[in-house]
């Protein structure tokens, strides 16, 4: 089975990069090791995601960097990407593993006790839960969830959890301490002028 074994995810969102290209900001951060990917523009038209992921996937390929797809299966098995990243309300893990086979990865947004339990018992090879912390991209998902919660859902998940949600490098030790294998973060990466230093401050605190 395929295990999440990075502890920082880039979860991207080409609306928080100040008009830069995506393709270079996340080159800047691939060269400054960032473990893992989840390309997320779930507003792209098919066939320029296609084009993107591609641009992305030679990027990160050489460096065996895992590039995961939110919610596209066909892309993910179109490019041979390392995994695909599900949304609560997507595909089930079950059908999905049936269609991606063994080796990729799946993983799954939860933002409830509940939600894990789903995921752990179908699956997932990891999971994403939050918010933690107030951010306005998971404004939508309601109220943040906090701590404490985040602690209860570690202590009963059996799958690597990822803390989302407001997370910034000074919030690892916290988010770490609750029992979160790793953190997906967006804006506090994305949103920098220097994406390389703010990967190398994430990277220093994970390691702590």
């Amino acid at each position: 089975m395929p295990s999440a074994n990075f502890r920082l995810l880039l979860v991207t969102d080409r609306h928080q990069i100040h008009g830069r290209s995506l393709v270079t900001v996340l080159t800047q951060a691939i060269m400054s090791g960032v473990p893992a990917i989840q390309l997320r523009e779930r507003d792209l038209p098919t066939r320029e995601l296609l084009l993107l992921a591609q641009e992305i996937h030679a990027l990160t390929a050489p460096r065996a960097v895992p590039l995961i797809l939110n919610d596209r299966v066909d892309l993910v098995l179109a490019l041979n990407l390392a995994g695909v990243h599900l949304r609560a309300n997507s595909l089930p893990v079950s059908v999905v593993r049936r269609l991606i086979g063994p080796n990729r990865l799946i993983g799954i947004s939860t933002h409830s006790v509940e939600d894990v339990r789903r995921a752990n018992h179908d699956g997932a090879d990891y999971i994403i839960f939050g918010p933690i912390f107030d951010t306005p991209s998971k404004r939508s998902f309601g109220t943040p969830l906090g701590l404490d919660v985040l602690a209860d859902v570690c202590r009963n998940s059996m799958v690597p959890i990822f803390a989302i949600g407001g997370i910034t490098s000074e919030r690892v030790r916290d988010v770490r301490r609750a029992g979160a294998h790793g953190v997906a973060v967006i804006g506090a990466l994305l949103t920098c002028a220097d994406i390389s230093g703010a990967v190398r401050e994430f990277d220093t605190a994970l390691q702590a």
